[in-house]
């Protein structure tokens, strides 16, 4: 049985969900505010986050942020504010899927179940080593500190989906990934959003390593995606 937390501030939507899920066999914990909830994460390690963004006091993309600095749980987000850059933002801090409100809740149940059987597929594969440092030019990224530093200078600040872009372009340079590719490599998940989230996502990195002198680049490849390479020195 998979345990699931419900963050809405409001009761009849919490109500909804928590019954739908709970009617598909799930175990769920719902909360009215964020208040407290990063701790409740901590010490019950739920399967599944379904996390509001409009609440009062701390806001549920405030909460993402700190939440995705200690666990890479399934997290859902929702809002009724139907914004695009609600969606591009949450993605790109860590959310693995975006649904707007209104939505049916039997559409929430199956995404959710699509998330908790990969998350299960993947504590069932044989475990990786631990991957080491990374080269690319003049940037070395630390996969297991979650680290990207350029030579004698301090850590870029990234946020958690720019790191797993980051990383990816860094593992893979030169090859080509068309924006449906990089989100199943980036966001490990099938996600069934707009595919705009990557370019978003790819101007944002652009813009911090050019800013920094990161000695590598993420062209664009017209009529298909993006590659990286690294800069001639």
């Amino acid at each position: 049985m998979s345990r699931i937390f419900v963050v809405d501030d409001d009761h009849n939507i919490r109500q909804l969900i928590s019954e739908y899920l709970k009617k598909d066999g799930h175990e769920v914990l719902d909360f009215a505010s964020g208040d407290g909830l990063v701790d409740k994460v901590r010490e019950e390690d739920p399967d599944c986050l379904i996390l509001d963004i409009m609440m009062p006091g701390i806001n549920g993309l405030q909460l993402l942020t700190l939440i995705r600095s200690f666990s890479e749980m399934p997290i859902v987000m929702v809002s009724a504010r139907g914004e695009e850059m609600d969606r591009i933002l949450g993605l790109e801090l860590g959310c693995n899927d975006f649904l707007g409100k209104p939505f049916h809740p039997r559409e929430l149940v199956g995404r959710v179940k699509a998330m908790i059987r990969l998350v299960e597929a993947h504590k069932n594969a044989r475990p990786e080593a631990l991957q080491p440092s990374i080269r690319i030019g003049n940037l070395s990224i630390s996969p297991e500190y979650r680290k990207a530093v350029v030579d004698h200078g301090p850590e870029l600040s990234l946020t958690f989906r720019e790191f797993e872009l980051l990383l990816h372009f860094a593992r893979n340079p030169n090859r080509p990934y068309s924006r449906e590719q990089l989100i199943r490599q980036v966001w490990d998940y099938d996600f069934l959003g707009d595919e705009r989230v990557v370019d978003e996502l790819v101007k944002r990195l652009r813009k911090k390593i050019q800013e920094r002198g990161v000695g590598f680049s993420i062209d664009t490849v017209w009529g298909y995606g993006y590659k990286a390479a690294a800069d001639p020195r």
